[in-house]
C-alpha cells in the first residue's frame, strides 16, 4: 500500500479549488457571452412598427375618415398617439402552446421603457381604451387587449394567426 508523502494533500487541495473556480468562472462567462451574442446589436426594421392606443371603435364595413379598419375589415379604429419602433434586437414568429402563431419582438432598452409606460396606461383603461393597434405600412396588423403593463422589452403579439405563413408575411415585411 502506497503512503502519501507528508504535505502532498495540502498542495493538491488549493490546486483543485483553483481549477474548480476557473471552471465556474468560465461557465458564467460563457452564459453571459451567449446572452450578449443572442441580443446582439439592434437592427433597423425595413419599415417602422407603429403602436397606437385605440381611442374609439366602430363596427362598420367602411371606415370614416381618420379611422383604420382591422384586418378582417369589420371594425374601424380611431387611434391615438403612440410610439414608432424603428430598431429591434430580435423579431421573429413563434408558435404558442395553443397552436396560434405570434409575433415576438425584443425592443431596444429605450423602446422597451416607452412601451412599458404605454402599456401601463392602457392596462388601467376599460374596453376599448385598453387596446393597442399594431400598424405596419399604414395598415392594422392586430389589435390586442392590454391587461397588464409589459415591461422588460420582450413582447409577444397575438393576432389570431393560425399558420406560420400568416405571421411570416409581417416578419418578412419588417426584417431587412
Amino acid at each position: 500500500m502506497k503512503k502519501a508523502l507528508p504535505g502532498t494533500r495540502r498542495r493538491t487541495a488549493p490546486a483543485v479549488a483553483i481549477a474548480s473556480l476557473v471552471v465556474v468562472v468560465g461557465a458564467v462567462a460563457a452564459v453571459v457571452l451567449n446572452r450578449l451574442a443572442a441580443d446582439g446589436p439592434p437592427f433597423t426594421l425595413a419599415t417602422p412598427l407603429v403602436l397606437r392606443p385605440v381611442l374609439e371603435t366602430e363596427y362598420d364595413d367602411s371606415c370614416a375618415e381618420g379611422y383604420l379598419p382591422n384586418p378582417r375589415g369589420d371594425q374601424c379604429y380611431r387611434l391615438g398617439e403612440g410610439m414608432t419602433v424603428r430598431q429591434a434586437l430580435d423579431l421573429r414568429e413563434q408558435e404558442a402552446e395553443t397552436g396560434e402563431w405570434m409575433l415576438v419582438i425584443r425592443f431596444t432598452p429605450a423602446d422597451g421603457a416607452v412601451f412599458g409606460e404605454l402599456t401601463g396606461r392602457l392596462a388601467a383603461q376599460s374596453d376599448p381604451l385598453d387596446q393597442l393597434a399594431v400598424v405596419v405600412d399604414g395598415k392594422i396588423v392586430t389589435v390586442p387587449r392590454v391587461t397588464d403593463p409589459i415591461t422588460g422589452g420582450d413582447v409577444q403579439l397575438t393576432g389570431g394567426w393560425s399558420s406560420r405563413e400568416e405571421i411570416a408575411v409581417h416578419v418578412d415585411r419588417l426584417t431587412p
